[in-house]
């Protein structure tokens, strides 16, 4: 959602002539799918936290993506993708 929420206009027209329908997704539709991932499992995937972070910034939640991305930081890498993060 976060990715087709953030594509132009001409981006839409261009995906919308390859496929029947363009995409449609907003900032808030993503946000409650990162939500809900973290609520199930917290902290199990620390890109989640920055894309939270990330999601709260597009919306203007500035507190919000403050508090998420010291989560991030926070969190325990397991694996190489999450040293990256």
């Amino acid at each position: 959602c976060f990715e087709v929420a953030k594509l132009s206009w001409i981006e839409k027209k261009a995906a919308a002539a390859l496929f029947a329908a363009p995409p449609q997704a907003t900032y808030e539709q993503a946000l409650d799918h990162f939500a809900a991932a973290e609520q199930m499992d917290p902290g199990f995937y620390p890109k989640n936290r920055l894309m939270l972070a990330r999601t709260c910034q597009k919306l203007g939640r500035d507190g919000e993506a403050r508090e998420w991305r010291a989560r991030c930081l926070r969190s325990e890498a397991r694996t190489p993708e999450d040293a990256e993060t």
